[in-house]
């Protein structure tokens, strides 16, 4: 899919000197919202001061008060989490919280395909005979009324810790602690589910005169990070401060995972625990049970971690295999259905294909073919399914319009799932596709690549690579910095991976690059003496050599 290269809008004349920086720098920063000095150094230097006082927390002071009784009187505290990394983290960050008070808790991880997301009465019904009777809910519970009050029959008390929207009327449980409620008087939205855990277990440590264990905030940057939180505000202070953490980290769980990513401690960013930590934590989810990543976070033992992390890497290796065989089966299905276009909305679907890489497989196609894709494992009786979308098509929407077909459903605007009896597909599939017709008619379905500016890798290294390095972490609201490069020479070029990425040699008016443009094995046709190139630089370390690599997100024919 060709791709519309948008260079960000040029700083206003002046802009460069009242920041006290090179145009190249104050260009990076304004194409990130800065609009001032003040703004400059909070960005560059985000510390506790963005970290907001928890008592602004909707229901905050009721939830402390039940739980430091629950803890004086040695009650039984359930967690309910999620089997996702946000959900594994919340959970962690809670069990070892509660613990280092000397409470009594027990964590509880919905199973992806028997429960699904959210609470449900089965698990409530488990925790009430192994004695729950407070409960704590994280990345969760916000619309989980039915299942709140049947909690409160059982006599378990609720305090619901969650950042989701909410739709409708609320539930009304001892607690409701979420930044995007009406009542909520806390200035920044964005925390994710392990960001509000935090917060609680900060208001906690703080009654009860306690110094809040600091390596929680390892736990708060790989849950934000595998969340996708924007990394601005509060958030951008929590992820920089836990990275920091993360590497001189003496949790035995995260040192064995990073060991098994192939990464040394020190060395560790948010690109490394997005690509490396975060898959295999999520990977025990996919095609088991969470229950092994939350072992893995809360174990003191390293003989048990290492161990666990091994696991989750065959796990995680399974996932990539498992992946790669749906996509290919995906793509095969596309060109035999659809040969000439692509349609407006593309469905896919298997019965071998795992509910836990229905999304990633769905991923893929939505960007390889720029359209909102559905991929479906395909039940007897029942089929299950997730759904990635475009910018252009609100897939939520769409299927609450379609909701009496479903059996269960839920998501955004971006990302959804669903179950649904399997002979009512068809239907489904041609109302999705008629509403998409309409929603997207007469526009150009083309993938924007934002470009921070023109810039060679010769006029990016050395201090202003140093500059951009200040700008990180980076993640979701500040991307690493894209550059674009024109009429680069190509010294050489070649397939890697099988064929499925393109490793180049490329050459400015100054140096020659290594350069690699992943899942771009198909460029090998336009790469032969001078191209333009998107791209972004990195360090590259091998056999105890470190140089900087390009990074390379799209490639074009120099002067197209």
């Amino acid at each position: 899919m060709t791709k519309n290269w948008k260079i960000m809008p040029s700083a206003p004349a002046g802009f460069d000197a009242d920041l006290g920086l090179s145009r190249f720098q104050a260009q990076l920063l304004y194409n990130r919202g800065i609009r001032s000095a003040e703004d400059a150094h909070t960005f560059m230097n985000p510390d506790s001061d963005l970290s907001h006082d928890p008592g602004l927390l909707p229901d905050i002071i009721p939830a402390v008060e039940r739980l430091s009784g629950a803890l004086d009187s040695g009650e039984m505290i359930g967690i309910f989490g999620d089997f996702d990394t946000d959900g594994i983290t919340s959970t962690a960050l809670l069990v070892r919280a509660f613990s280092g008070l000397g409470g009594r808790v027990l964590p509880y991880l919905p199973d992806r395909v028997e429960e699904g997301h959210g609470l449900n009465t089965d698990a409530l019904r488990r925790l009430q005979e192994s004695g729950v009777t407070l409960l704590v809910t994280v990345d969760c519970g916000s619309t989980a009324t039915d299942e709140i009050n049947f909690a409160a029959e059982l006599g378990i008390d609720v305090i619901v810790t969650d950042h989701h929207t909410i739709h409708g009327a609320p539930p009304s449980p001892v607690a409701l602690i979420n930044p995007k409620t009406d009542r909520s008087q806390y200035p920044y939205t964005e925390l994710t589910g392990v960001g509000i855990a935090f917060k609680l277990a900060q208001a906690l440590y703080k009654k009860l005169g306690q110094d809040l264990p600091p390596d929680l905030m390892e736990l708060v940057a790989l849950g934000t990070v595998a969340d996708v939180g924007p990394l601005t505000g509060e958030n951008r202070y929590l992820v920089k401060e836990g990275i920091e953490r993360i590497n001189a980290s003496a949790n035995p769980g995260i040192r064995a995972l990073a060991r098994v990513s192939g990464y040394e401690m020190g060395t560790l960013d948010a690109n490394s625990l997005s690509f490396g930590l975060i898959p295999r934590l999520n990977a025990a989810g996919r095609l088991g049970h969470a229950g092994n990543s939350l072992d893995l976070l809360t174990s003191t033992d390293i003989n048990r971690a290492t161990a666990i992390a091994s696991e989750l890497e065959i796990q995680n290796r399974r996932r990539q295999t498992f992946t790669e065989s749906g996509v290919a089966q995906a793509d095969a299905q596309i060109r035999r259905q659809h040969p000439t276009d692509s349609p407006s909305l593309i469905v896919v679907g298997h019965a071998s294909w795992e509910p836990g890489i229905l999304g990633l497989i769905a991923g893929r196609i939505n960007d390889s073919y720029y359209r909102p894709a559905i991929a479906v494992q395909i039940g007897t009786k029942v089929s299950r399914a997730s759904a990635r979308s475009i910018p252009e098509f609100d897939i939520i929407s769409a299927m609450e319009t379609c909701a009496p077909l479903f059996t269960k459903y839920g998501g955004h605007a971006r990302a959804a799932g669903f179950t649904i009896a399997t002979e009512r597909m068809r239907e489904l599939v041609a109302r999705l596709r008629e509403i998409a017709d309409i929603d997207m008619k007469g526009t150009q379905l083309q993938p924007e690549l934002a470009i921070d500016c023109d810039a060679l890798p010769s006029e990016v290294e050395g201090s202003n690579f140093d500059f951009v390095q200040g700008l990180s972490p980076f993640g979701e609201s500040n991307p690493t910095p894209v550059f674009a490069a024109r009429g680069i020479r190509v010294l050489e070029a070649r397939g890697v991976g099988g064929g499925k990425h393109l490793k180049m040699r490329l050459a400015d008016a100054e140096k020659s690059w290594d350069a690699i443009a992943f899942r771009q094995g198909y460029q090998t046709r336009i790469a032969r003496t001078y191209i333009d190139v998107a791209y972004s630089l990195e360090w590259n370390t091998w056999q105890g050599r470190k140089t900087l690599q390009m990074i390379v997100s799209d490639i074009k024919p120099a002067g197209s």
